[in-house]
């Protein structure tokens, strides 16, 4: 049995998730758990706390942020082929569908975990979704716009040059919602730090409004853990120790790597700001990673080679949040 706390980001205003290239015409649709916990850091170092950040990221894990929608908790499918048929169809009718999907209902997300196999009705497979029962009107849970912008050059004499940018909105009775791990004291300290950070703002465009948000509070979610199993999926960005990685077996794990980098956007420094971080790669979300040890991960600074001792340390937060599974692999 495992206890999480289902923390609420709803009331959004448009979001802009950069996707780490210099380009604007493309928002990611999710909040990545390092991106997250980086965030939460950098407001605890705005309120003054700045001389255990390193301790601070280590004391908790946390999911990435999913989409809900109403009762609706939305969680990211395991990577590798779904085990998931459709009545009265045959496979080569449906596995089109199953390619788009991304995420699935938490009751029907639970039952994968477990290793059952799930026979749906077509109307349940909504594009990116799985729900829990088919339904008429399809979920509407964030819609992308994109606007033409004309960037102001910094050089007298240069001319202004166009771009495209996009904004996503949320449905008011949508948002995106994280699991942690922390409880008590600490989901408390938590909670106070993603309402400063609703009101900062996450994302691109903070200072015209973007990315703004409300805290709904915590939920308890008690999730009983499926046994005999061997590997472990996912919910968040992960960076092994050298022990853990030696312990997965690379050669029966389902999994993706993405490259993480990008500004010190969130420095209070504003001369700090247009600095690379180093860049690391990660294990990502919904990988499923044959190992029957605890995962512990850890933080890495990623503090940019720059001559001047004001910089400060760029901690990225590699501790994962996961479960175990009964997925073959």
């Amino acid at each position: 049995m495992a206890v999480y706390s289902i923390i609420r980001l709803s009331n959004f205003s448009p979001l802009h998730i950069g996707t780490g290239r210099d380009n604007y015409d493309s928002s990611m649709t999710n909040l990545q758990s390092d991106t997250l916990t980086a965030a939460l850091a950098a407001v605890r170092a705005q309120q003054g706390e700045t001389d255990d950040l390193e301790a601070f990221l280590q004391s908790f894990s946390m999911s990435s942020a999913f989409p809900y929608s109403g009762r609706h908790l939305l969680l990211p499918v395991p990577q590798g082929r779904l085990s998931v048929s459709v009545r009265g169809e045959h496979d080569y009718q449906y596995r089109k569908l199953l390619k788009k999907v991304r995420y699935v209902d938490r009751s029907l997300w639970l039952r994968l975990l477990a290793g059952e196999h799930l026979e749906l009705d077509r109307g349940q497979i909504q594009g990116e979704y799985i729900l829990e029962e088919k339904t008429s009107q399809d979920l509407l849970i964030s819609k992308s716009q994109v606007s033409e912008r004309v960037g102001v050059p910094r050089d007298q004499g240069s001319k202004s040059e166009p771009f495209y940018f996009e904004w996503r909105f949320f449905d008011g009775n949508s948002g995106l919602f994280v699991l942690t791990d922390a409880q008590d004291e600490k989901l408390r300290e938590l909670l106070q730090l993603f309402e400063a950070l609703g009101q900062e703002g996450i994302g691109t465009d903070r200072s015209v409004g973007g990315g703004k948000f409300d805290v709904a509070g915590a939920e308890e979610w008690i999730i009983e853990e499926p046994t005999n199993t061997d590997a472990m999926m996912l919910l968040s960005m992960y960076i092994p120790t050298e022990d853990e990685l030696a312990a997965i077996d690379m050669d029966h794990s389902i999994y993706s790597i993405a490259l993480r980098g990008g500004f010190i956007a969130g420095s209070q420094n504003e001369d700090f700001r247009h600095l690379r971080k180093k860049s690391v790669y990660m294990f990502d979300v919904g990988s499923i990673l044959h190992v029957r040890q605890v995962l512990n991960g850890k933080v890495v600074n990623l503090r940019p080679a720059w001559n001047d001792s004001l910089l400060h340390p760029v901690y990225r937060s590699g501790k994962p949040l996961c479960l175990p599974v009964k997925i073959k692999v």
